[in-house]
């Protein structure tokens, strides 16, 4: 409208009379419309004048500070807790159960009678059987007598060498049919021992699922029950071939490595059973199936509160320290060059770096590359900054040991997963 005006102010200052020449009237004509032009050309450039806006302050991150600690090497692996001792006490016997002295899922000490059988046909097979040994005996006797008679005799020639030689063989049959009887008279003992089954070792007797009356035997409801050992148990872990190496590469020997490894275990439900354990043994030989080395640990468990069946996490801790760098493991992300950061440099610019990652400690992860101590990393904001943009930057607050947990590393890299 301003511009309107302005240009109706400007055309009537140059108005045409009659009595101009035309030549004058043509020049008049020129110089208004480059009037008018550049008038309006003034105008629209005043119009279109607006006053920038002010800079945005800078985005504001949250970073920690790359930090040395004392750390040592962890390894995880999954366990399995196996008995030290297992038996299945089985029925020797045929014969009617006529006691069961325990109460499923109780404590047992070595020698506790378990289980009876009907020992009464048992008891009346050893009578027979020393029978039958005292009259092996008395055969035998009666066939050394037989043959001293007959050397006598023989010397006067009383009797003929046939008679003997008939004495001298059957004292010697005497005395094969008293070693049978022998026998027998130990393997009917052995069978009445048999009557009576009793724990092997100090245990936790399980599910039995046979009653007082049924017949039980070697071929008739032969497992009876399991005992177990509950303390020690063993952990049985397999450890990959390169960490395996890793380890005899520090440590040497067997003795060496029981001494300085650790092994702790994480429960199923994620507690940390109170105790340390002690490696006693590693397999021989590598598995061509798996590529693994099979290790044992031994653990107390004088409460029970291990079971035989039961998974559990193995820590394998080394007791020597080094010192690492590390940052918390928030700050890893991962694209298709690998694990970098962003770091805000000391004219609080970002900058990315490439990094080489080590163990898991918690919430923090060592860097053995691409990190020095006192840098400050990037943990909160990265999706507001790009590299070379300055940051505001305030620093995160050390965490305590004790709130640590290992949930943080798996998603660490992931841009998806950063927290702002």
């Amino acid at each position: 409208m301003i511009c309107n005006q302005h240009c109706r102010i400007i055309y009537s200052k140059h108005e045409i009379t009659p009595k101009q020449s035309p030549e004058i009237i043509h020049t008049m004509r020129q110089s208004r419309l480059l009037s008018v032009f550049f008038s309006i050309v003034f105008t629209l450039t005043s119009c279109s004048k607006k006053q920038a806006p002010p800079q945005p302050p800078p985005p504001g991150v949250v970073c920690a500070i790359a930090e040395k600690k004392d750390v040592s090497s962890t390894h995880e692996f999954i366990g399995q807790i196996v008995a030290e001792d297992s038996v299945e006490l089985v029925a020797r016997v045929e014969g009617y159960l006529v006691k069961r002295n325990f109460e499923e899922g109780s404590f047992v000490k070595k020698g506790d009678l378990v289980f009876e059988i009907d020992p009464r046909p048992f008891e009346a097979q050893v009578k027979e059987a020393e029978g039958q040994l005292a009259h092996a005996q008395a055969s035998l006797t009666y066939a050394n007598i037989q043959v001293g008679r007959y050397t006598t005799l023989v010397k006067g020639d009383a009797v003929s060498q046939k008679d003997l030689d008939s004495a001298t063989m059957q004292q010697g049959v005497s005395k094969g049919e008293l070693l049978v009887a022998q026998g027998q008279l130990d393997l009917a003992k052995i069978n009445l021992e048999y009557t009576r089954i009793t724990a092997p070792f100090d245990g936790k007797i399980g599910v039995c699922k046979i009653s007082v009356g049924n017949l039980v035997g070697p071929t008739i409801n032969n497992n009876l029950t399991k005992i177990v050992r509950m303390d020690p148990v063993k952990v049985e872990f397999s450890i990959p071939e390169p960490v395996a190496i890793s380890i005899r590469q520090k440590a040497g020997s067997m003795e060496k490595i029981a001494s300085r490894m650790i092994p702790r275990i994480i429960l199923s439900n994620g507690t940390e059973y109170p105790s340390e354990g002690q490696i006693y043994f590693s397999d021989n030989v590598v598995n061509s199936s798996t590529g693994t080395l099979l290790v044992r640990a031994r653990f107390q468990n004088p409460k029970g509160l291990l079971n035989s069946g039961e998974y559990v996490k193995v820590k394998l801790g080394d007791r020597e320290k080094t010192s690492s760098t590390m940052i918390p493991a928030v700050a890893i992300q991962r694209d298709q060059t690998g694990e970098f950061v962003l770091i805000v440099d000391k004219d609080s610019k970002v900058q990315r770096r490439l990094v080489k990652t080590g163990q898991a400690h918690g919430i923090d992860i060592v860097i053995l590359e691409g990190i020095s101590e006192g840098e400050k990393v990037i943990v909160r904001g990265v999706l507001k900054v790009r590299p070379g943009m300055t940051a505001n930057v305030s620093i995160e607050a050390a965490s305590k040991p004790e709130t640590r947990t290992q949930s943080a590393l798996p998603n660490a890299g992931l841009p998806s997963t950063q927290k702002e």
